[in-house]
């Protein structure tokens, strides 16, 4: 008996040890990196726009801008002026990148977003996979002064695993013990037998072949503070998310919906064909790129009219009326379950369905 009370007790601190790993010394700014060491076509990018409006467009983890940049074109076609960031750590060697944690990224994209935003009338923060989560945080900080004219996330994660929407979610178990992994061996090399088919139906360019354990442990780690001060951003929101992404489940956005107190807030859920991507790089993704466009304009047109007219009436479009989620102060009967629900704080399984547009605005 008490052999066994032992061996458990080891599994549980193996296991707390892995998942949250020990404490790390803060590790100094990685070096920016000469254009010489850059990947191809990984370079952080700028175009300059007619309009009173920018857009700071933020990488996912692995990745580059090279990444985001059909959505910066399409901006800049529209007038606007984009900004594709390069994380510290990214687009070089992947040893650069096992030097690189979350709080250096979050400290870049906030120079960067300073520097930024006395330059323009409106600016709006746009983060794919893990730049949704760093341009959330940011937002999140900057409630109170300086805040963005808005924020666009695609296929950003607050979660990997755990207990979420009233039931468990294990995307990654994998990853579970990153913490004690990554102080074995911090770069790993990965097999995508897929990639060249994948390339040409997906372009993407980042770390492909390896991976850092370190950075990403970081990341993981980080979510938890994420999650707790979503509650924070009252800016206008938009989530896209395509419903069958193979990294980052679709409970991601529908946890962030029903948490952050924008006025304004949409989530845009789509079915992607099958194929031999992830399904998750939507932004290069030749089969849903276009419909992703259309989607941020939709969002930025209705916000930017919003903020040059005069206060919005009591009368609302075919749209809002249609998608406009039930208010909070009408009086409703609940059911013994949905008091029970609440009592357990457990929120409630919305699903996003197909094309659905979520919608709430505060008269």
């Amino acid at each position: 008996m008490y052999i066994f009370i032992i061996i458990l007790l080891v599994f549980l601190v193996l296991f707390l040890w892995g998942n949250f790993g020990l404490p790390e010394k803060r590790l100094p700014m990685p070096k920016t990196p000469s254009p010489e060491r850059l990947m191809p076509e990984a370079e952080p990018w700028r175009l300059e726009g007619d309009s009173e409006t920018a857009f700071l467009i933020c990488h996912g983890y692995r990745g580059s801008p090279f990444n985001v940049r059909p959505l910066g074109e399409f901006l800049h076609e529209k007038g606007h002026t984009a900004i594709g960031i390069l994380l510290p750590g990214h687009g070089s060697t992947i040893h650069d990148m096992s030097r690189s944690r979350w709080y250096h990224w979050e400290e870049h994209l906030r120079k960067i977003y300073l520097e930024e935003r006395s330059r323009y009338k409106n600016v709006f923060l746009i983060g794919f996979s893990m730049g949704g989560s760093l341009v959330m945080k940011l937002a999140a900080d900057h409630a109170e002064s300086l805040r963005p004219t808005g924020i666009i996330t695609i296929a950003a994660p607050v979660f990997f695993n755990g207990f979420f929407n009233g039931k468990i979610i294990l995307n990654y178990p994998s990853i579970l013990l990153t913490g004690l992994f990554s102080k074995i061996i911090n770069i790993i090399r990965l097999e995508n037998r897929f990639y060249s088919v994948s390339s040409g139906i997906n372009p993407w360019v980042g770390y492909s072949e390896f991976h850092s354990l370190a950075a990403f442990h970081s990341f993981k780690r980080a979510l938890p503070k994420l999650r707790g001060i979503l509650h924070k951003i009252h800016i206008p929101y938009c989530s896209i998310t395509a419903d069958n992404d193979r990294r980052v489940s679709k409970e991601n956005q529908v946890y962030i919906f029903n948490h952050i107190k924008s006025r304004e807030k949409r989530a845009y859920n789509f079915f992607l064909p099958p194929d031999f991507t992830t399904m998750h790089a939507l932004l290069t993704h030749i089969h849903c790129r276009d419909r992703v466009f259309g989607y941020v304009k939709s969002f930025i047109d209705d916000i930017l009219q919003t903020r040059s007219s005069s206060p919005r009436t009591s009368s609302t479009s075919t749209l809002d009326k249609k998608n406009r989620n039930i208010s909070q102060n009408s009086p409703q009967k609940r059911s013994v379950w949905e008091r029970l629900r609440k009592y357990l704080r457990i929120k409630n399984r919305r699903r996003v369905p197909e094309d659905m547009v979520y919608l709430t605005r505060k008269e």
